[in-house]
């Protein structure tokens, strides 16, 4: 069975937190890191702060994520390309958010309390235990589960990036939670290609 039916169900908690829409790259059109930012403005809310501080930690658990594709030896070249972008893209956005918590005088990370987020739908992550089990894998094994968890993890940054559009009020962190449901959803495409029966 599919890890993907294991995640539906916070993917569908997720889900439901905000209405943007992104407009989707092409399915061949190469992820490449986002514009470096000069900084935010001094104009934030909550909603701002919490939401950089989630999509720090999201980010950060799918650069692990693709990292196990490089040390894959079995994966096709095009898919460790691919994570290799991905992981420049994710590396550079949140140096900005780091960068942009800072000005404010905020902390990198948000409430460890595990029941912080729950109103919003949760904090978006992967369950560690599913990380820990893909890793042990090879092969085809591992390139269909990899396909699974990655694209269900970067649906939830795409929730995520709803709920910045909804409630946000930062006009850079509101733009880039643009720039990150355009770029997961092309993402994900691209895997799809790459990944036949995904």
């Amino acid at each position: 069975m599919k890890l993907a039916l294991v995640l539906v169900a916070g993917l569908v908690a997720l889900a439901g937190c905000g209405t943007g829409d992104g407009s989707p790259t092409g399915a061949g059109a190469p992820i490449s890191p986002v514009p470096r930012s000069a900084g935010a403005s001094a104009e934030y809310n909550d909603a701002d702060v919490m939401f950089l501080q989630m999509m720090i930690a999201h980010n950060n658990q799918g650069v692990e994520i693709v990292k196990l594709v490089k040390a894959k030896q079995a994966q096709k070249q095009e898919l460790k390309d691919l994570a290799a972008a991905i992981e420049a893209t994710q590396q550079t956005e949140s140096t900005d958010m780091r960068n942009w918590l800072k000005a404010w005088g905020k902390p990198e990370t948000g409430s460890m309390d595990p029941n912080a987020h729950h109103h919003h739908g949760g904090d978006g992550l992967t369950d560690k235990g599913l990380l820990d089990a893909l890793s042990k894998k090879d092969g085809p094994e591992f390139t269909l589960d990899f396909a699974d968890i990655f694209v269900a993890h970067q649906h939830n940054g795409v929730a995520l990036a709803r709920t910045e559009l909804k409630d946000g009020k930062n006009p850079e962190s509101k733009a880039l939670a643009q720039r990150i449901m355009d770029s997961r959803t092309g993402e994900v495409q691209q895997i799809r290609t790459l990944v036949p029966g995904q």
